[in-house]
């Protein structure tokens, strides 16, 4: 344990004040509020006074003090004196709260008597009862229960199983449960129901911890400083790195078991040893005296054995040493009583025993460690060991058969230990029960009853006797277990659990991600290939690479033959090229300067330079690179000159001979394939932009200050009490005060302990939250809750309430303590968490998650939840079979399970049990109650338990109109969280964001854009520094990009077209550019001629600069792996680029009706978009157009320019206009004609003419409502800033007023048809008077029928804001059924009049022809049917008509479902208004054709006329 344990605690300095915020906890203790100073998530911890269940609960009482001021609350008031100043005069938040009640209704209120405290410092609490620190004289006294045996070596303990820990030294320790060894003695209780662990299963995206529980496999993903695994088997050696490597956060070595890598020995503090190993806090200690006590032995039998067997180095505070000096040690061993059994206790997994026999004098060693001669253990334990004979009712085996070899001398206890311990690891601790149907998880330990995981297989930790779980080689392949890893060569597959560092070194290159300098470079950097029967390498093929450019001219060493790119060189050149070789001196491996290298002169063993040497091979012309020998002054080339006493080497064909290597390992020397001497470039090369062809141009560069982003320092107080660091073992010591000189120390325990001394181990709930969501300034409040889930109250033990800023928040884990309300808890129930989301500007509930907890016999459970908040609100569920009496029914967000989310006022299972709210503030939402006081969810400005008390920020603390928030009661810098406006950032939003703008120039406007910005550019780096989506708008012909970082390269990204936007030498932070064809970056094979294409890649690189220097025009290319860049010199200059990199949504959730989740990175994502399908729109593709159902929003929706004049619209806006209006003039005339016609008397003497009279009247209203509908829809859109209360009517009215006025039209024009029909068909049988009395009750039910079947219009439609078009529509969404519903309406309500006219007309024209053939017979039937068709035209034009001009619309909605009428405008506007004519064209259509509706009309039109000349005349 560490000597001193310090708590920091932080007094933040407000107005010259220093205040320390505390409250009381549920069960009315007071707790200090703690904000760890080293973690990014301003997470709390509180420190209670955790008293044990024994404590009277009275001795923390109140006094009355007479050293400070009081006020009554009266007083206060009186004295303007506001919650927010006594908070700072070190009040309790309670108080405050209180304070601030009474505040709020000061005459209502019994509280003006209440007295407050004004402390003087140091001291604090609701009667000044409290200190941190106080002077050296005073007398204090200490907390009672320091002196328990126990304490001794400052542990804690687990009280809450009853252990027999084997003595009163040592107590039970939580992490000892279920660790795979007994340490209780009475039935190893502390083992029972382990074995849950051992079969339990993961889902499929959740990593099973090797001590059998479950986390997200997400969070292997993610480079976490923190473990999330109970045994942290999760980052064990994931990175080669151990878990000390991480930075830690508060308590975590007291939130952990051991590690599987480690000693399984915990010693209380987070440090696990081997078994008898050294504890820091000397657990170890305890351990040795708890076994070795003397009990039933002699005293001298029993110190003599503690010496013999070295389990301690003193006695009574006497050294063994001398005790064996002042007596005969050997004879005092030889009158104990043998066999004799020590340590008198288990020494090992609570069975493992040790018996001695009597020895003689000579036979006994005291400088080495007694030996036990047998080994004992529970057989039923152990069945696969074979026992040798049995003492008492012990199983024992002779020690040499247990690893205890006679010839092995063994000098410690340790050592004795170490031997035995491989012989009972295998041994079980519980008899298994009804493990058969878990059989296909577990694998079975040969020749033993041992079963364990198929997860523990081949983990390099032998689990079974035998150790055969580390040699199931193929079974180890065979698991689902996808993070299983195969080495080359190897017929297992490891756990994940083990590092990757066991394969082989020699991995396989990847020719294909060579670095762009590396090529030609006369450095070989991979080895030749074969391909197509030729040799190939990044130094083959080089005639056409330009060996003088950026990365070689003026480096030191000569790249090309003549050395002209070391010509002219006048700066300081730093050599980075060496050549492996040996040293002379030390005869070891070391790297010789490429330009120390000379001929004649050995400088290094192993090294000739000759340059004037060349061999060829293949058509490859290769400096030669020679070996030299010692004391050799030329290089040797014969296999046989190698002296018989040295050692030769053979590599190559060239010998190196060694004999002066000493002894070296040639395996243990890096890499011994690279011994070969090869020259080696050490230095980083950068990627160089010094000739790259700038883009724009400078005078379109803006670069404003930019200062990188610092941080205010953090004002501290230490409190760092050394003389009573001891007594609160992990807690904080705090003097109390009881009166005038009556102090003693009081424990302030973290959530992990309680007692006096915070001695005791809690059980809790140790969770780890990551939350993900878009990073926007969105303020959520999160309140995660513990309660149990067995009955109908669902009991709430305790709760953690935080804020969340998703902006600086998003992916950062925050880490909460549950606490249970009873010590201990009830194991035979069930609990679980819930977590609750809300929208802390608004308190909007927005959803729950749901956590199980499993085991709930271990005393710590662990939970580790990556919980997405969804970018928009989920639905409610209607299916919800639950009867919530006073809430809703609600799904949890992450599991397929529905709960009551209660109303305030109600809880339970039910909403059922009414709870007293009154004291959450107004403002605030009230969700339950624990130990009766309300738990309150605060709005964005208040804090405390009830919300009563403000927060506020400082007065101009964010600059450039950003909007302060306060996330924490603390109210200090890391408290106040700025949300910048689009161009700032930082803290403060004092910082100016980078700004790009891109234009687009002859290409088509895309959906989306992907811009990648790089800060700069590296050769070993394919991915940006990072990437920005961002959706199109319709008309939108540029696009503005904000980042808090400067960049070198902006590249734009259409589907897979990259274009380059931006490249400038030094890094930029403003820019604005275009990007058109010319800037495409083109594929290498739209470039490249067919001869060079089709060679291999490695080939192909080395033309590469042939493209730049063919195409002056030429910018950029790609290929399958790189990115080029076109210089000055027209050189190609490519760094890697990739192709492969996803901005699809794992996990589609956000779009609807199959439309492409895009986001800009795995999570946190700054930009998420949907791309949808033709026939939807929409943000999340929600809504939909219908060809059958097209209205004038779905066609013109994407057509109208926003904030433009009707001059700048498009021309299909214009012509459409132009077409309303004729329509109109044409359709009001009409209208008028026939309603001329038809209000005669004459023409309503059959059915028809009822029709038609009320068919003119609905056409004037079809035209107006049509012009209203196309000017209403024009003028919104336009001007996007219209009220929305006319934008609603307008939406709610006039579309379902136009379709029930169309079908109105459409319908009493088919019943023309069907009237004419049956008057053909009736003949002279025809019954006027009955015809007019069936149109008159046609005519009054037609509307009704119709508006019934139009009712979800009025139910459905609304408003609809789409942030990204930054629009408001008005659309028609709604579910499945309904969509069905609609579909089926609509088709009738268009193809039944079709039908009706076409079946009319086809009837009139048969039907009469058939009665004329009859009586005519001597007439063929065509003359017949020609005849009757010129003879009835007036009854077959109308329904011919109507078919004719509904055809149109008919087959548009056939040609698809749904459409996207951008994409084809003039088809459907066409469609859409043709539909229009048959109800603006009556008097065309029925009066023109019918030679007695035009005598009618000419007798109207001449009555009229007379009526208006007698008129005249009078």
């Amino acid at each position: 344990m560490f000597r001193f344990f310090y708590i920091i605690f932080y007094l933040w300095i407000i107005n010259g004040l220093q205040s320390i915020f505390y409250d009381t906890d549920p069960f009315g203790f007071d707790c200090l509020h703690y904000f760890p100073p080293d973690l990014e998530f301003s997470e709390m911890v509180k420190y209670c006074i955790r008293p044990n269940n024994e404590m009277n609960l009275t001795t923390v009482t109140h006094f009355f003090n007479i050293s400070d001021d009081n006020f009554t609350f009266n007083e206060l008031y009186h004295l303007n004196v506001t919650s927010y100043d006594i908070l700072l005069w070190s009040s309790s938040i309670d108080v405050a709260e209180q304070y601030q009640y009474y505040l709020d209704r000061p005459f209502l209120s019994n509280l003006s008597n209440e007295t407050f405290f004004n402390c003087t410092r140091p001291w604090f609490g609701s009667r000044c009862q409290y200190s941190l620190e106080i002077n050296e004289d005073v007398l204090v006294r200490n907390p009672c229960e320091m002196t328990s045996t126990y304490n001794i070596f400052q542990q804690t303990c687990y009280i809450h199983l009853e252990c027999d820990r084997g003595g009163p030294s040592i107590c039970l320790d939580w992490r000892e449960i279920c660790n795979g060894r007994i340490d209780c003695l009475n039935s190893g209780i502390d083992e029972i129901g382990c074995f849950d662990l051992e079969i339990n299963q993961c889902n499929e995206n959740e990593y099973r911890c090797h001590y059998g529980l479950c986390i997200p496999k997400i969070f292997l993903q993610i480079e976490s400083f923190q473990a999330q695994c109970l045994d942290r088997s999760d980052k064990i050696i994931e990175y080669g790195l151990s878990v000390s490597d991480y930075r830690s956060y508060i308590y975590e070595d007291h939130e952990f078991v051991c590690r599987p890598d480690q000693g399984q020995f915990s010693c209380g503090n987070g440090q696990c040893v081997e078994d008898f190993g050294q504890c820091q806090n000397n657990r170890h200690l305890a351990l040795i005296q708890s076994i070795s006590i003397q009990e039933n032995l002699s005293y001298s039998c029993w110190t003599v054995m503690i010496c013999l067997s070295k389990i301690m180095n003193e006695i009574q505070n006497v050294i063994c040493d001398q005790f064996t000096q002042s007596s005969d040690i050997t004879e005092e061993f030889q009158n104990c009583t043998f066999p004799l059994e020590f340590p008198v206790k288990p020494v090992l997994f609570g069975h493992v025993r040790f018996l001695y026999d009597p020895k003689e004098i000579e036979n006994i060693n005291i400088t080495l460690a007694l030996k036990p001669d047998y080994i004992c253990y529970n057989e039923q334990l152990c069945d696969f060991l074979t026992p040798t004979f049995y003492h008492k009712n012990l199983t024992c085996r002779y020690g040499n058969q247990t690893g205890l070899d006679l010839n092995v001398e063994l000098t410690t206890w340790n050592s004795i230990i170490d031997s035995v311990k491989p012989y009972f690891t295998g041994c079980i601790t519980q008899r298994y029960q009804n493990i058969s149907s878990h059989y296909s998880s577990l694998y079975h330990c040969a020749n033993s009853s041992k079963y364990i995981s198929k997860y523990r297989i081949v983990d390099d930790i032998p689990d079974c006797f035998l150790k055969d779980d580390e040699q199931v080689l193929e079974l180890s392949c065979l698991l689902n277990q996808t993070l299983r890893f195969q080495c080359s060569n190897e017929k297992q597959c490891h756990s994940p659990i083990i590092s990757r560092k066991i394969c082989s070194t020699s991995t396989q290159i990847n020719y294909n991600e060579i670095l762009f300098y590396q090529i030609c470079d006369r450095i070989q950097n991979f080895p030749l290939i074969l391909i197509n029967g030729q040799h190939h390498s990044d130094e083959t093929d080089c005639e056409h690479w330009q060996c003088n450019n950026i990365y070689t001219r003026c480096d030191g060493f000569r790249n090309c033959p003549n050395g002209e790119d070391e010509k002219n060189c006048t700066q300081l050149i730093k050599l980075n090229h060496f050549l492996f070789c040996i040293s002379p001196e030390n005869y070891t491996f070391m790297c010789l300067p490429a330009d120390q290298v000379r001929n004649e002169t050995v400088d290094c063993l192993g090294v000739s330079f000759d340059t004037d040497e060349y061999f060829q091979m293949s058509n490859i012309t290769m400096e030669t690179y020679k070996f030299r020998y010692w004391n050799y002054a030329k290089c040797n080339e014969d296999e046989n000159t190698c002296e018989e006493h040295q050692n030769c080497f053979i590599y190559n064909n060239y010998q190196l001979c060694v004999n002066h290597l000493k002894l070296y390992d040639l395996n243990d020397l890096f890499n011994v394939q690279n011994i070969e001497c090869q020259i080696v470039n050490t230095g980083y090369v950068e990627f160089s932009l010094d000739t790259a062809l700038i883009y724009p141009s400078l005078q379109n560069i803006q670069n404003y200050p930019f200062n990188n982003q610092t941080y205010d320092e953090r004002k501290e107080l230490f409190f760092q009490n050394l003389t009573q660091s001891n007594i609160c073992i992990y807690g904080l010591y705090v003097y109390h005060r009881h009166g005038v000189d009556n102090y003693d120390g009081l424990c302030f325990c973290p959530p992990s302990y309680y007692g006096s001394r915070c001695q005791y181990q809690n059980q809790r709930v140790s969770l780890t939250l990551v939350l993900a969501t878009v990073k926007k300034p969105i303020i959520y409040a999160i309140v995660v809750t513990l309660m149990e889930d067995d009955n109908d109250q669902q009991e709430i033990h305790s709760y953690h309430q935080f804020t969340y800023e998703s902006d600086k928040y998003c992916g950062k884990p925050v880490n909460i303590y549950l606490l249970y309300s009873n010590r201990g808890k009830n194991n035979a129930k069930n609990y679980s968490i819930r977590i609750d989301a809300f929208d802390k500007s608004s308190l909007t509930y927005l959803l729950s998650w749901h956590l199980k907890i499993p085991f709930i016999f271990l005393p710590v459970n662990r939970l580790s939840a990556f919980l997405t908040i969804p970018t928009s609100r989920p639905l409610n569920f209607n299916h919800c079979n639950l009867q919530c009496h006073k809430g809703t029914c609600m799904k949890y967000h992450n599991e397929e399970r529905f709960f009551c989310r209660c109303n305030p006022g109600w809880s339970g299972a039910q909403c059922h049990i009414p709870i007293d709210c009154s004291m959450c503030a107004s403002h605030s939402v009230c969700i339950g109650s624990i130990q009766n006081r309300s738990v309150c969810v605060c709005p964005q400005n208040k804090f405390g338990s009830y919300c009563r008390l403000k927060l506020m920020c400082p007065v101009g603390f964010c600059k450039n109109n950003g909007r302060c928030v306060v996330i924490d009661e603390t109210m200090r810098d890391e408290s106040y969280i700025c949300l910048c406006p689009e161009q700032f950032f930082g803290s403060k939003c004092e910082y100016i964001h980078s700004r790009i703008e891109i234009y687009f120039k002859n290409i088509e406007i895309p959906s989306y854009l992907l811009v990648h910005i790089y800060n700069m550019i590296t050769f070993d780096e394919p991915k940006p520094t990072f990437s920005i989506l961002k959706k199109m708008l319709m008309f939108q012909n540029h696009v503005i990009f904000h980042t808090k970082h400067k960049f070198q390269m902006v590249l734009a990204q259409i589907d897979n077209s990259y274009y380059l936007a931006a490249l400038q030498k030094d890094e930029s932070s403003n820019v604005t550019t275009s990007i058109s064809s010319a800037r495409q970056c083109v594929s290498v094979d739209e470039v490249l001629n067919t001869k060079l294409l089709v060679l291999p890649r490695i080939q192909r690189l080395k033309s590469y600069h042939i493209l730049c220097q063919r195409d002056f025009n030429l910018q950029c290319f790609v290929d399958e792996f790189y990115m080029c860049l076109c210089t000055k010199e027209h050189h190609s200059n490519c760094f890697l680029l990739d192709h492969q990199l996803s901005f699809i949504c794992e996990d589609n959730v956000y779009c609807e009706n199959g439309g492409t989740c895009l986001r800009d990175r795995p999570m946190c994502f700054y930009s998420i978009l949907c791309i949808c399908h033709d026939c939807f729109f929409g943000d999340r593709c929600q809504f939909y157009a219908k060809g059958i159902g097209l209205t004038l929003d779905d066609l013109l929706r994407y057509e109208i320019r926003p904030n433009s004049t009707l001059n700048d619209q498009s021309l299909v806006i214009k012509l459409s206009a132009v077409s309303v209006m004729i329509i109109f003039l044409i359709g009001l005339l009409n209208s008028f004609f026939g309603y001329i016609v038809f209000h005669n008397p004459n023409s309503r003497k059959v059915a028809s003419g009822i029709y038609l009279q009320l068919s003119s009247i609905i056409s004037t209203l079809v035209v107006s409502t049509l012009i209203i509908k196309f000017w209403f829809v024009t003028y919104t859109y336009m001007n996007p800033l219209i009220n929305r209360k006319i934008l609603r009517v307008g939406c709610l009215l006039f579309e379902p007023m136009l379709r029930f006025f169309l079908h109105m039209s459409n319908w009493l024009n088919t019943c023309v048809g069907i009237d004419r029909a049956m008057t053909v068909f009736q003949g002279t049988n025809f019954n006027k008077k009955r015809s007019r009395c069936i149109a008159r009750w046609i005519v009054c039910l037609l509307p009704f029928l119709i508006l019934s079947s139009m009712i979800y219009e009025f139910i459905h439609r609304d408003l609809f804001d789409d942030y990204e078009e930054r629009r408001v529509w008005c659309v028609l969404p709604y579910s499945q059924s309904i969509e069905t519903y609609t579909t089926i309406v609509q088709y009738f309500h268009f193809v039944a009049p079709f039908l009706a006219n076409l079946i009319s007309a086809i009837f009139i024209i048969v039907y009469i022809t058939r009665l004329k053939t009859i009586v005519r017979s001597q007439f063929s039937y065509q003359q017949q049917l020609l005849d009757q068709i010129n003879h009835h035209k007036q009854l077959v034009i109308s329904p011919v008509i109507l078919v004719i001009l509904l055809f149109p619309r008919f087959l548009v909605s056939l040609l698809s479902t749904c459409v996207k009428s951008s994409r084809n405008p003039w088809l459907y506007l066409c469609g859409y208004f043709v539909s229009f004519i048959p109800s603006s064209f009556i008097f065309i259509i029925f009066v023109l054709p019918s030679t007695f509706y035009r005598k009618e009309f000419i007798k109207t039109i001449t009555s009229w006329r007379q009526r208006f000349m007698r008129l005249l005349r009078q």
